[in-house]
């Protein structure tokens, strides 16, 4: 869908024609007030009559607004594919930095609904009390979240399993998909980073695939692609206590704060300062356009970059 139909779509078709050199801005390049002037001159000549201005202002706000909704629409998009609703913790950072730029989307695979214990299993309170958090914290984000339903402890790479995810993916035609790293002891976490991978084949899409830690689960796991999130640490932080059911006696939160500095220090990014680490499926080759990472802001206040990369 291009700029000129939806400034026609915006005002209820009341524009004839409509430049077809429009039809090759981006949502950067397109000025309003250009296509405002446009929108009356065109009408002017439509039958010599002017409509009344608060009409026409109307109208053309109709079109400004139009034109706003696919300029928010044409983000590109990020997704995240957890096993649980805490996995989400690894890139809360660099999501919190980006999510102007682009659109996340969150993919859960089951609801957690083993994390508190067989009886909170067993009467779905568990479930209902996971869900609800996972919700608040992508609504903190600004992330749109899916669920596949799986049940925790119980979810398996299977092919049904694997199309659904796929037909999911197809429907959302990422830039960038987040996902386990397949070597971890936690049976989820295997099957969730293995089952992105499948479901991208079956979806036909080539993203730029990276996969996140989960700290002493994940074996042999060595970072490539650093972000410097020091500027978003403390809000990282106040999301990790949003999982209350997890939180208990502080340990998540203590444990991402270690790996965070490990990852500043590793990077070489930063002294003293926090970073995530992520891990590259193919590392990304020089002339082939810039990563997701290489289009975050720069830190604020201070000099830096705010991503380092391995080296191709």
């Amino acid at each position: 869908m291009d700029w000129a139909y939806m400034l026609k779509l915006g005002t209820n078709m009341w524009c004839d024609v409509v430049p077809p050199k429009w039809a090759h801005y981006t949502a950067d390049e397109l000025h309003y007030k250009g296509a405002a002037d446009h929108l009356h001159r065109s009408y002017a000549r439509r039958g010599g009559a002017v409509r009344p201005p608060m009409v026409r202002h109307k109208m053309l706000m109709a079109a400004v607004a139009a034109c706003m909704m696919v300029g928010a629409a044409a983000k590109d998009r990020i997704v995240v594919v957890p096993a649980h609703p805490d996995d989400l913790i690894p890139c809360f950072g660099t999501c919190l930095l980006s999510n102007d730029i682009f659109e996340w989307h969150v993919i859960e695979f089951t609801h957690g609904e083993r994390g508190m214990g067989a009886v909170a299993f067993k009467d779905g309170s568990c479930k209902k009390i996971r869900m609800e958090e996972e919700g608040s914290v992508c609504k903190a984000l600004g992330a749109q979240l899916h669920w596949l339903d799986e049940v925790d402890g119980e979810a398996y790479a299977c092919r049904e399993t694997c199309e659904r995810l796929a037909a999911l993916l197809k429907e959302l035609k990422p830039r960038a998909v987040f996902a386990h790293w397949p070597v971890d002891i936690h049976g989820d976490h295997a099957m969730a980073g293995v089952a992105v991978q499948k479901a991208l084949f079956l979806a036909g899409l080539s993203p730029e695939l990276y996969f996140i830690e989960q700290e002493y689960q994940a074996k042999r796991f060595v970072p490539d692609q650093f972000v410097d999130i020091t500027d978003v640490m403390d809000r990282k932080c106040e999301l990790i206590r949003m999982y209350k059911c997890q939180y208990r006696d502080g340990g998540i939160e203590r444990r991402k704060c270690v790996i965070a500095k490990a990852n500043g220090m590793h990077s070489m990014l930063l002294s003293g300062g926090s970073a995530e680490g992520f891990m590259s499926f193919v590392q990304p080759l020089q002339g082939q356009g810039k990563t997701i990472f290489q289009e975050l802001p720069p830190p604020k206040g201070r000099g830096g970059l705010r991503f380092q990369g391995a080296k191709p």
